[in-house]
């Protein structure tokens, strides 16, 4: 059970999409990788996660700045949480994450990434003047990257227990648990102007690993009258595995809005599956953080054979630098049958340098 339990809970720090959208940026500002994900330079790591996301009053001045430079190019970070579950009579505490970064600095423009953890991640990157090629094993560029992989859009629920889908999870395939190994990859990335940025890359097979993958993705970004805006839009096919979605948000003040849409055809059978995803992020005050999210994941779109919906409610607290208490609990509702399913209590405390 406390497998089944690791399984369903695990999740990978990427860049919080929130963040992007309500600051009206790009990944790259926070993250050595510039489509986002894991490591942060030293914005992410001294500028952004002391001054902007820390409750202000509780922010020193004598706070310790680390921005991992143990050499003028070499960048060390760290990635660490620890969970409490409980569901009725199930309930577990556990190390939920373990990872380790290091970043190499050949020149200005060529680097190298390696992340180990529950996999190793290593690929080259050759950046210039907004324009890269990456080189290595890695994950597509696909939707928004969320930091909760339990998200039906990204790996969901590890667990077969809310729907009857034989051997496959209750989500998309972006599942770090074990199911799929980050391919072998070539990705050209360009961010056109200050608005528009777009990735398309070639991989080896994520689904099947004799078949190769192509993946696309773009998006648009723009401050308006009335607050910040960003849409995009993602494919990925592989032989006749196909997926395509839709992604956006809006920011305004301290509200900030998100959402997903996938549509895939031939992955679980021959079915056409949907997923979705909507949050609601409001700000109170700066480091704390209440947030209600929406989850969809139906494996035949076609047949009334089953659906599920999550709703999440919680609060991110970010107390001190490089410190986050999530604190939430969700409710499953199953369709077409209506069965009672316990309201999860989630814990979690994440830590990162």
């Amino acid at each position: 059970m406390v497998i089944k339990l690791f399984l369903l809970s695990i999740s990978l720090v990427f860049s919080l999409p929130s963040y992007a959208i309500e600051e009206n940026s790009g990944c790259v500002n926070c993250h050595v990788n510039p489509t986002g994900g894991v490591m942060r330079n030293d914005y992410g790591s001294n500028i952004y996660s002391l001054d902007e996301l820390a409750i202000r009053k509780w922010i020193k001045s004598d706070d310790k700045k680390f921005d991992g430079f143990i050499k003028d190019n070499i960048q060390i970070g760290g990635e660490f949480r620890i969970q409490s579950y409980d569901r009725g009579q199930d309930h577990s505490i556990f190390p939920m994450q373990i990872d380790l970064y290091s970043n190499i600095e050949f020149n200005n423009n060529i680097s190298m990434f390696m992340r180990y953890g529950s996999e190793l991640e290593l690929y080259m990157l050759l950046n210039k003047k907004n324009r890269w090629i990456k080189l290595g094993k890695t994950m597509p560029n696909y939707g928004l990257k969320l930091d909760d992989h339990t998200s039906f859009i990204r790996g969901g629920n590890s667990s077969n227990s809310y729907i009857s889908l034989g051997q496959v999870d209750e989500g998309l395939i972006f599942d770090y648990a074990s199911t799929y190994e980050d391919p072998t990859l070539v990705e050209i990335g360009s961010k056109i102007n200050n608005n528009i940025s777009f990735t398309s890359s070639i991989s080896t097979g994520i689904v099947n690993n004799n078949k190769g993958n192509i993946t696309l993705s773009a998006f648009y970004k723009n401050k308006i009258d009335f607050g910040f805006i960003l849409f995009g839009t993602s494919f990925m096919q592989e032989d006749d595995f196909k997926m395509s979605g839709v992604f956006g948000g809006f920011s305004k003040g301290n509200l900030t809005l998100s959402y997903e849409m996938d549509r895939v055809d031939n992955w679980i059978i021959d079915y056409e599956s949907v997923a979705s995803f909507f949050e609601i992020r409001y700000k109170p005050i700066q480091g704390v953080h209440i947030i209600a999210k929406y989850d969809y994941f139906d494996r035949n779109y076609d047949l009334a054979d089953g659906s599920v919906d999550r709703y999440s409610l919680g609060v991110n607290i970010f107390p001190f630098n490089m410190i986050e208490i999530k604190l939430q609990l969700r409710e499953y509702k199953l369709y077409p049958i209506d069965v009672d399913t316990d309201i999860e209590y989630l814990v979690q405390l994440h830590t990162w340098f």
